[in-house]
């Protein structure tokens, strides 16, 4: 017996419409512009090590604007550094689907995949972050791409 996947109810879709155009955001009376100071204190934090502040902060960021890409790219980045793969994983396909020309979520996603133990998906993330890093004339992100695709290469050797 098969059963197809229920779509959403019209519903639903409205909720999750609102919610990715920035609902809570909207809700909280807050403008795009207000997020941007949020995101300079989640970049902060992280750098002077507290992970934990930064991965709330970077949260909260996405909760409040889900379809903003330096929200999404801060988020993976600072779940890969704090070892949490799988959400980076979900934070850098989210980048993907809004920016699928932009190196970083290719990138991102390769680092995590690697972190998670997918080689298969990280190589194939790694390959498109090189490609995508040079049109974009993004030399770090191809650099260091292609370390990391050498890392899986010699791995498999």
């Amino acid at each position: 017996m098969s059963t197809a996947p229920k779509q959403p109810s019209a519903e639903a879709a409205e909720i999750m419409k609102a919610f990715v155009n920035g609902a809570a955001r909207k809700q909280l009376g807050l403008q795009s512009i207000d997020l941007a100071a949020g995101l300079t204190i989640a970049k902060n934090h992280l750098q002077r090590g507290a992970q934990v502040e930064a991965m709330r902060t970077y949260v909260a960021l996405v909760l409040c604007e889900p379809a903003n890409v330096e929200f999404q790219v801060g988020l993976a980045n600072c779940c890969v550094q704090v070892g949490e793969p799988h959400l980076a994983i979900q934070a850098a396909s989210a980048v993907i689907a809004l920016a699928p020309a932009d190196p970083r979520g290719y990138f991102l996603s390769g680092r995590a995949c690697l972190e998670a133990g997918h080689l298969a998906e990280a190589e194939e993330d790694l390959r498109d972050a090189v490609e995508f890093g040079k049109k974009s004339r993004d030399a770090a992100i191809v650099e260091e791409a292609a370390q990391l695709l050498q890392k899986i290469s010699a791995t498999k050797s």
